[in-house]
């Protein structure tokens, strides 16, 4: 495969940046009238609905935040029994994170709100573009995913040779 031109690049970023924010302020919308942060927002999001949960140096890896910046945030949902700490089984050092009955309605709300939301979008584009749109989405997840086996899951450098820098919650929003 050939490179692309940067005409593309530049015009997908464009894009998919503008779709990002669209969508982050339709999903966060119901989160923020509930009194929750976009970290608060992102937490609930991650836990499973059903199962033993997730780690908290887990959930800071999926969200590249630090895991201090974690477990204020856990702290905070858990004081409002959004969720809760249980001891692994199978290792009882180990502390997983479980959504609640109380977080998981909040999250059954929000999500079919924002279902409403795309499907609403969704009913205004003509059939083949949303056929299209699907498709290349898909395309791109695969793509991502080779890449990511590629190097193995590493974190990639930019141009300079830099790693990504962690981001603490309020400079993950402010992208």
């Amino acid at each position: 495969m050939g490179k692309v031109e940067d005409p593309e690049i530049t015009q997908f970023l464009a894009a998919w940046l503008e779709v990002r924010q669209l969508i982050q302020a339709a999903n966060f919308n119901h989160f923020h009238q509930a009194g929750l942060s976009a970290t608060q927002f992102m937490v609930l999001n991650l836990l499973p609905e059903k199962g033993d949960g997730i780690a908290i140096g887990e959930l800071a890896r999926r969200m590249n935040l630090k895991p201090a910046t974690v477990v204020k945030t856990v702290d905070s949902l858990e004081e409002r029994g959004m969720l809760a700490r249980k001891k692994s089984d199978g290792d009882r050092r180990l502390v997983l994170v479980q959504i609640t009955d109380e977080g998981q309605r909040l999250q059954n709300s929000a999500r079919g709100q924002f279902r409403r939301y795309i499907s609403d979008i969704f009913s205004r584009i003509p059939g083949q573009d949303r056929r299209q749109l699907i498709k290349g989405l898909e395309s791109l997840v695969q793509a991502a995913k080779r890449e990511e086996t590629r190097t193995d899951g590493a974190i990639t450098h930019d141009e300079r040779g830099a790693a990504p820098a962690k981001r603490s919650s309020r400079q993950s929003l402010s992208r």
